[in-house]
């Protein structure tokens, strides 16, 4: 299982992550958004992927995002996005393959985020603490960074195993199922594993996909902890878009800034 460590890249299923149509892909979009107001000048997005928020960000702020993206996969599909569909954001999107532990840009943002989650691809916290102090370099003195993380849940004998339907939707006539498989839980290093799997149905034959991925989950304690230790300052702190308080939602959103 130690194999599965070595990446979240989406090689097998980055063709279908933009058929999800889920609330919850939806509702941070215009979150960050907002806080962009409060910045100018060039962001920083760790963890694009396709360019989900990248572009929504490029289209309501008309300024430069520089994306940073590990998987060649969803690099691929952000690019086709741009060639395409979003034709009229090219200026503005700047896509390099890289790794969020290790980039390093030469120059600091006054907004930097990571969103939905991809943080959490990092399956080692050391890794999660290299990206942040990185995060702390690029950093403008007055300038704001937002993640967000997953709040835990229990990972028993009980939660491997089971298979929840994400979305089921037709495209013409294909249908495309997509669906999660939990498949193994470290308690001790804190970290799940579960399966990414595609069904592609048409003309009477199914096709499957699948991409194992790994996830870090954290405490509050544990993640404020580390934003305190590479002297992060939480400006603000939220259990989902909409601002509710941490204990009210299922995700764990925090603003910050540098400490002077």
């Amino acid at each position: 299982m130690e194999n599965y460590l070595k990446g979240n890249l989406y090689t097998n299923t980055a063709d279908y992550y933009d058929y999800d149509n889920r609330d919850i892909i939806k509702d941070d979009l215009d979150f960050y958004v907002e806080y962009a107001a409060q910045t100018k000048g060039p962001i920083l997005e760790l963890g694009s992927g396709t360019g989900r928020v990248s572009l929504y960000l490029a289209e309501k702020t008309r300024r430069t995002v520089e994306c940073v993206e590990l998987s060649e996969a969803m690099i691929e599909r952000f690019r086709h996005k741009l060639a395409s569909s979003h034709k009229n954001l090219s200026p503005y999107l700047s896509i390099q393959c890289g790794d969020m532990e290790k980039f390093d840009l030469g120059r600091t943002f006054e907004y930097i985020i990571i969103p939905w989650r991809a943080l959490q691809y990092l399956p080692e916290q050391e890794q999660t603490a290299a990206c942040l102090r990185q995060v702390h370099r690029h950093l403008s003195n007055t300038g704001l960074f937002i993640f967000d993380i997953f709040k835990p849940r229990t990972y028993d004998a009980a939660w491997v195993g089971q298979e929840a339907v994400s979305y089921d939707i037709m495209d013409g006539d294909k249908r495309i199922i997509r669906s999660t498989v939990n498949c193994y839980a470290n308690t001790v290093k804190k970290n799940i594993w579960y399966m990414n799997k595609i069904r592609v149905i048409e003309d009477g034959r199914e096709d499957s996909k699948e991409d194992m991925l790994t996830y870090k989950y954290y405490d509050y304690e544990d993640i404020t902890g580390i934003l305190e230790s590479l002297n992060f300052r939480i400006e603000a702190e939220f259990g989902y878009y909409d601002k509710r308080s941490i204990p009210e939602g299922d995700e764990m959103i925090f603003v910050c800034s540098k400490k002077s």
